[in-house]
């Protein structure tokens, strides 16, 4: 596990992300989770990028847990992505959980791209290099 004082910058821009996102629990220090498999956990997304998101929701993960979160891109469609739990942070509304996507690459990730590069864009059209 890490350390809380040794977090590695992010590598990528994040964005905002005001979306309801979907979560299942997977593994648990290399194992399954089968008795969690069927339970989804809402929640709503709080920041997106390349590499990982974070999002609200009621419940507590865990540090190095692996679930598989769910939301939608707007005109991308859905996107069921591993993802391991970085860190967990208890708020007024919630828990503020960072997930680092896994295996994330290919036409998936230059989905993904596309649509933080197109919000970008949109957020800052005064910047005439994002033609």
């Amino acid at each position: 596990m890490r350390n809380k004082t040794n977090l590695l910058p992010r590598r990528y821009f994040r964005i905002p992300f005001d979306r309801p996102v979907d979560f299942t629990i997977l593994k648990y220090k290399r194992r399954y989770i089968t008795h969690l498999s069927a339970k989804h956990g809402p929640g709503k997304g709080h920041d997106l990028g390349e590499d990982g998101m974070s999002f609200i929701s009621q419940y507590s993960l865990p540090e190095d847990i692996v679930v598989r979160v769910v939301f939608e891109l707007p005109g991308y469609g859905d996107h069921h992505i591993l993802a391991r739990v970085i860190r967990n942070t208890q708020i007024d509304s919630g828990y503020l959980t960072a997930v680092q996507f896994l295996n994330l690459h290919g036409p998936r990730k230059d989905k993904l791209r596309n649509y933080i590069a197109r919000q970008t864009k949109e957020s800052y059209k005064f910047l005439k290099f994002f033609k």
